[in-house]
């Protein structure tokens, strides 16, 4: 199994919470082989509301980061098994002081042949003063199909509370058999001109990236992708080699995911041969 990445700070004092997934196929339906934790983080049950297909939600009762505290989460999927992870709720990283160890979340998934990975999480709310590193690593073997992706809330809009100090590092590395296919690196410091200028953020507030791997370099037709995309924020779509990128730049992660769910409902019947399910825990 492979090892849950480490913050790049140790504390002592911090709250530190782990899990690992191994899940695999049996008699095509996708089973959760094994369970590891400490901490508190946890799953629920495994449901299956499209048969075969396994859904898992991530449960980290706390709700949230302080200073110090890190997550670590590592999936390996085995040959054939097919697994959606979501959360059942925003992520949050609270103001810490000036001189706190920063706020932490490592996710790394291992995909083997004829697998299919749907890492959908909710947002992740970062709090004015928040010193957070969020890092997500994925490595596909042969034909894994990756559907991912991460939504960011700089500040508490609805609240009146901007991203006026603090910082946020954020990590996306995907690869295919050794080799890279998508890697971005994104910090967030508060106040700076890369959030306020046009050049950068503009002052939106939610930034959101959507990364598919489309195997076989499939070429679409992008217009078909944008055309259904609302037209309250900017958004772009591209294509890399095998990966679809989608990203947004707005002021509402409502917003930013439903034009994700636009995408996904194109995307997935033609990559897995499934139309979309949407996670129940969703609609509460």
């Amino acid at each position: 199994m492979i090892e849950v990445v480490e913050p790049q700070e140790k504390s002592d004092t911090g709250w530190r919470a782990g899990l690992r997934l191994q899940l695999r196929n049996k008699k095509n339906r996708t089973i959760l082989q094994n369970v590891e934790h400490f901490g508190p983080l946890r799953i629920q049950r495994p449901f299956y509301p499209e048969g075969a297909m396994c859904h898992l939600y991530l449960l980290h009762p706390p709700g949230g980061l302080v200073g110090g505290d890190s997550l670590a989460i590592a999936v390996t999927v085995e040959e054939g098994a097919e697994v959606l992870i979501t959360t059942p709720a925003a992520g949050k990283l609270y103001r810490v002081a000036d001189d706190a160890l920063p706020q932490y979340q490592g996710v790394e998934a291992t995909l083997a042949d004829h697998s299919v990975l749907e890492w959908l999480p909710q947002e992740t709310i970062v709090f004015n003063g928040a010193r957070g590193e969020l890092v997500n690593r994925f490595d596909l073997q042969g034909d894994a199909c990756l559907i991912a992706w991460d939504i960011v809330c700089l500040g508490r809009r609805a609240s009146g509370e901007c991203f006026e100090k603090g910082s946020l590092k954020q990590k996306i590395e995907v690869h295919r058999d050794g080799l890279p296919l998508y890697m971005d690196r994104v910090h967030f410091e508060g106040a700076s001109p890369m959030l306020l200028s046009a050049w950068g953020m503009n002052k939106a507030t939610v930034s959101g990236t959507f990364f598919i791997t489309l195997g076989d370099n499939k070429k679409l037709s992008l217009d078909a992708y944008r055309d259904c995309l609302p037209d309250d924020a900017q958004w772009g779509v591209t294509q890399r080699g095998e990966m679809l990128l989608v990203r947004y730049i707005g002021h509402s992660a409502e917003h930013c995911r439903k034009g994700f769910e636009k995408i996904w409902q194109r995307i997935r019947p033609m990559l897995i041969d499934r139309p979309v399910h949407r996670p129940r825990i969703w609609n509460t």
